[in-house]
């Protein structure tokens, strides 16, 4: 069986000298803004986005909501919410808008702040745009039961609620036309709880519970964090273009590292492109 291993040789020789120049060329984009070369013409045009909407799915499992009074459906909101309704927009969007900024930054691309996205210009090799059109923040419970058996067969459970609290974001990103696709991204953060049986009497068991709550904290958070996110997927989505229009061809996904400015990892496209954006 010797002379299979010439053929699976070359093969992987190949697949290393395309990863290293699909790095060469990725590099080269990065170096260019760092060195403030001459053929750094690029700009990056961004809309960021102006309200939060405000979604709490436990909601939906309330039977006859639509039919009560708005004084009935308030007391039920309030019952159901924790997070939410102690959310400050501002404060929100301030956290979202200035890590997306700022781990954008670090590329050293120039960019230009566009209040109204409809004047965003149309994308091209040398102008990319970002419109964030739309951030959610979400609220719900789901019901959860911890459950045990005894060596002698009795069953026990114990049902409780987790809290859960996600942001949604929708982006377009360097629409060439009006078809261009919706961009998905979102986090989320769940309580967690943690049970301790103490005792079984007169069947009956006594349990020990600790719950790990989230607060609005967390939240601002999650929509620092998932801004930081968005910025970095939306380099590693230019570097990878750039490749492809610089070869022709790109089979190489780049993890890029905002902190060092740099490349961290390359591993295979279609590996990569999984943990990305969500294309709608």
């Amino acid at each position: 069986m010797k002379f299979l291993r010439i053929p699976i040789f070359l093969t992987t020789l190949a697949l290393l000298c395309s990863c290293s120049s699909d790095l060469y060329y990725a590099n080269s984009f990065l170096s260019k803004f760092r060195k403030g070369k001459d053929s750094a013409v690029e700009q990056i045009y961004v809309s960021l986005p102006k309200e939060v909407i405000h979604t709490n799915s436990s909601l939906n499992s309330v039977a006859g909501f639509s039919l009560m009074s708005e004084q009935q459906q308030d007391s039920v909101i309030a019952s159901l919410t924790a997070i939410l309704d102690k959310v400050d927009d501002s404060l929100f969007l301030d956290q979202f808008n200035k890590a997306f900024l700022f781990t954008l930054s670090r590329t050293r691309i120039p960019i230009v702040l566009v209040g109204d996205p409809s004047q965003l210009p149309v994308a091209d090799d040398s102008h990319f745009t970002i419109d964030v059109a739309q951030i959610e923040a979400e609220e719900y419970l789901q019901p959860t039961r911890s459950d045990f058996r005894t060596k002698k067969g009795m069953y026990y459970a114990y049902d409780y609620n987790l809290r859960h609290f996600a942001t949604h974001v929708w982006l377009r990103l360097d629409a060439r036309d009006s078809n261009d696709v919706l961009y998905f991204k979102n986090d989320e953060i769940a309580e967690d709880f943690q049970g301790t049986v103490k005792s079984i009497k007169d069947g009956k068991a006594t349990m020990q519970t600790q719950f790990h709550r989230i607060d609005v904290n967390d939240a601002y958070r999650m929509a620092r964090r998932l801004g930081s996110a968005c910025a970095t997927l939306y380099v590693e989505k230019l570097l990878a273009e750039y490749v492809c229009r610089a070869k022709g061809t790109n089979e190489s996904y780049f993890y890029y590292n905002p902190g060092y400015n740099a490349i961290e990892e390359v591993i295979p496209y279609d590996e990569g492109i999984k943990q990305s954006f969500e294309k709608m």
